[in-house]
């Protein structure tokens, strides 16, 4: 189905040069002021201009200029389109079932100027730079295409919006959108409508005899004082849309039975009542019959004022409503409105004191680019317990294991009286080592910053694997690595496999070997050379084997990890950074990546 695929924004407010792909249900995350609302109401000014304000242009001496793309457009839509002047004006410029359309402001005045790509001149696969005016016909078409966006926003403006219902709000856009199944199931109604008009219009087929009348006569008194007029009474016409236009949505308070209008109750209420009707739609569109005209829903920030169980359902209901045929573009702060159905298509929009706002490739975009294979990173990295931290800091830190992802956040936290979430840091794990790579390249592709936390194992086994491999992995430094093993496993009865690394073996961990080289006064240096190596590619591998050994503790498993806990929790700061001195060298090598 036809949508925007893409938009372009440049010098509108915040946004000085922005591009971002859009999907049938994007989210929009990050901190306030960034542009997030700033992107929504582009793409509803793209589809219905407006005079843009003086306060608009991020730079008064330069355009206004929001493109967008609308993919999709097969000739079977294009036929449905009512008007044949219309299908025949927007046909020469849909390509591939690609039409690109531009509103833009001109110098020295704000009046609004829409505009059409020049296929024929257009090269690549970026936004066009040639274009022309709008055609006869091709504002009407796109209009059939893609009707005014329903744009529910954030709550600073709430009377304006929820107010009375009023025509052009977004509640009576979206009654008009639930009574659209009702006009149709009782057309008996508009066609008794319709027999009134009759009736009573100046020009109807059965007007009524007194009417004719009052017509006849009024014009023949009129002749003595003004000769050459005539009157006629004109009831205005009925439509049964009309009587929905001039109700109004009351609500009732089941404890003191207390009836308002909508506009008189909280605004919590009144934005429940708001979201309540988006569920509605949802479920009445869904799997209903498709329609020409596909309506996209913007909403800021939808989870103001609900529960968090309501947040979750609503996050449901706009997924269902994309299905429906809406496309469903909103702005969030709430990591409940995110889920890993729809992280792939989330969007992390930044601000940057240089370029203004900013926006990052969304998840499904980064996989494409990355490698081919990181499709099963990507569902670890956007397991349900990590799509928030991920989606709302700055810095994102791969651990290997729990361990690590629960003591390092409380390690951080003791250090700096602060938690890392406030510094915008988050841990996440990933279970094991062996895919740090390949979300590594993920996250590269995402523009999020990342560095990973990994044990010395990882120096000498994964870093050393594939084409790209971080260290050689036929390096002199792995070959002493074995001659100092081969001396240390059968003095110390520590397992070592055949290519002469340490393994698991009985009640002996590949873990107690490493830590055991690394206390050895030659696998020392070793150990500390491939740490140093490491920071070069934003890992940081514990020179002294794993954080357990940091710790100064060899037992494994919830309680262990219980117990570190509860022993870190009493600790003070300078009491842990004498200790345990690697932890605050480990958080602040994190802190200048």
């Amino acid at each position: 189905m036809h949508s925007i695929s893409q938009i372009h924004i440049v010098n509108f407010r915040a946004c000085r040069d922005v591009s971002l792909s859009l999907g049938d249900f994007t989210p929009l995350v990050g901190q306030n002021n960034v542009g997030k609302s700033t992107i929504l109401e582009a793409i509803k000014i793209v589809l219905t201009p407006r005079t843009f304000q003086k306060t608009d242009p991020n730079n008064p001496d330069e355009i206004i200029s929001i493109a967008a793309c609308i993919d999709g457009i097969s000739p079977e839509i294009i036929a449905l389109i009512p008007e044949a002047k219309h299908q025949t004006a927007i046909t020469p410029y849909c390509v591939e079932g690609r039409l690109w359309v531009r509103v833009s402001s001109t110098l020295g005045t704000m009046k609004p100027v829409q505009e059409v790509w020049e296929p024929a001149k257009h090269v690549g696969e970026g936004t066009p730079t040639e274009w022309r005016k709008y055609p006869t016909g091709l504002p009407e078409a796109v209009n059939a295409l893609l009707p005014e966006a329903l744009h529910v926003i954030a709550m600073e403006d709430v009377s304006e919006d929820l107010g009375k219902a009023k025509a052009g709000s977004t509640i009576r856009g979206l009654l008009d959108e639930i009574m659209a199944p009702i006009l149709e199931a009782h057309a008996e109604v508009q066609q008794a409508l319709d027999s009134v008009r009759g009736l009573l219009a100046s020009n109807g087929q059965q007007r009524s005899p007194l009417l004719r009348s009052f017509d006849a006569n009024a014009t023949i008194a009129l002749a003595d004082f003004f000769p050459g007029l005539a009157i006629d009474m004109d009831v205005p016409s009925i439509d049964i849309k009309e009587f929905f236009k001039v109700g109004d949505l009351h609500v009732t308070d089941d404890v003191s039975k207390d009836r308002r209008r909508f506009d008189q109750v909280g605004s919590g209420a009144q934005r429940a009542i708001q979201m309540a009707l988006i569920r509605y739609l949802a479920d009445i569109r869904r799997g209903g019959a498709e329609v020409l005209a596909r309506r996209i829903l913007l909403i800021d920030e939808p989870e103001l004022y609900l529960h968090p169980q309501g947040v979750r359902r609503l996050r449901e209901a706009l997924r269902k409503l994309s299905e429906a045929g809406f496309q469903i573009i909103f702005s969030t702060h709430s990591p409940l409105m995110l889920s890993r159905e729809n992280a792939p298509d989330t969007v992390v929009v930044r601000r940057d004191p240089a370029a203004g706002a900013v926006v990052k490739a969304p998840l499904r975009e980064a996989v494409l680019t990355a490698l081919n294979d990181a499709q099963a990173q990507s569902r670890t990295l956007f397991e349900l317990g990590n799509v928030a931290e991920i989606y709302f800091c700055d810095k994102v830190v791969i651990c290997e294991g729990k361990t690590d992802q629960r003591l390092l956040p409380l390690l951080y936290e003791r250090l700096y009286g602060c938690s890392a979430e406030i510094d915008r840091i988050c841990f996440v794990s990933l279970g094991n080592c062996s895919g740090i790579p390949k979300s590594f390249s993920v996250l590269l592709a995402m523009g999020i910053q990342f560095c990973a936390v990994v044990d010395l194992d990882f120096a000498f086994v994964e870093a050393r694997k594939g084409a790209d491999a971080w260290l050689d992995k036929d390096g002199a430094d792995l070959a002493q690595a074995k001659v100092v093993l081969a001396r240390l496993g059968p003095a110390q009865g520590l397992p070592l496999g055949g290519n002469g690394l340490p393994i698991n073996q009985g009640q002996n961990s590949a873990a107690t070997t490493w830590a055991r080289f690394a206390e050895d006064a030659e696998g020392a240096p070793i150990a500390l050379g491939c740490h140093d190596a490491l920071k070069a590619q934003n890992v940081w591998a514990w020179p002294v084997g794993c954080i357990e050994d940091v710790l100064g503790e060899r037992d494994k498993g919830e309680e262990a990890i219980i117990a570190q806990e509860e022993r870190l929790r009493v600790m003070a700061a300078d009491e842990i950074a004498q200790e345990m001195p690697s932890f605050k060298a480990c958080f602040e090598w994190i802190k200048q990546i």
